[in-house]
């Protein structure tokens, strides 16, 4: 009885085992090749629907490979004129994901301030300081403009190499070597040391 009973437990571990190497088998490789599949697109697109930035504090005359870029699909361009600084505190909607996956097609959402698709009208942002983010998060989001009023910001879905988010760590859920996706929206900002209304 016991052995069956280990058999059992064996068999659905194993059953587990395979659904996450499957789910999450060759993922270093899988997560490059969608970055690159993603720049191919971003820099060929010249409609303005996509941006390109290199990641703060790199030499902007050298050559870098896809790895060291964000790139941001504009979903909606605000109609504000001024960026944020890396130490402003930022009020932001944001959703983060993953890659799509065979059980997320969608990629697995690993954090958000929103349920569903994105209502700036209706969906309470959040505040924090653009400092304390992935490097990845913080260039777009320094590149990104608020509007005059809170459903005017800029709207981006970013795309981050895993080396500018959390690299060769497992973090909080996510897998090491995982690129990121963010839905961002910039609803307002403030300097260093000045209270957000």
């Amino acid at each position: 009885m016991l052995s069956l009973l280990a058999a059992l437990l064996f068999g659905f571990a194993a059953c587990d085992e395979t659904e996450e190497v499957q789910e999450f088998g060759n993922w270093q490789a899988r997560n490059v090749q969608y970055i690159d599949s993603i720049a191919d697109v971003a820099r060929t697109n010249a409609d303005g629907t996509w941006k390109v930035f290199l990641t703060t504090g790199l030499d902007e005359t050298k050559e870098w490979g896809n790895e060291y870029y964000v790139y941001c699909n504009v979903l909606q361009a605000g109609n504000g004129t001024v960026h944020p600084a890396y130490t402003d505190t930022v009020l932001v909607n944001y959703k983060g994901r993953l890659i799509p996956s065979l059980s997320y097609p969608q990629g697995y959402v690993f954090d958000g301030s929103y349920d569903g698709e994105l209502d700036p009208t209706f969906d309470v942002p959040v505040k924090f300081s653009l400092a304390g983010t992935v490097q990845g998060f913080s260039t777009a989001v320094q590149h990104m403009v608020a509007g005059s009023t809170k459903t005017n910001g800029d709207i981006w879905r970013v795309y981050i190499p895993s080396n500018l988010g959390y690299g060769a760590n497992d973090y909080s859920g996510i897998p090491a070597y995982s690129a990121l996706i963010f839905d961002i929206n910039l609803v307002s900002f403030t300097p260093a040391g000045v209270p957000m209304e």
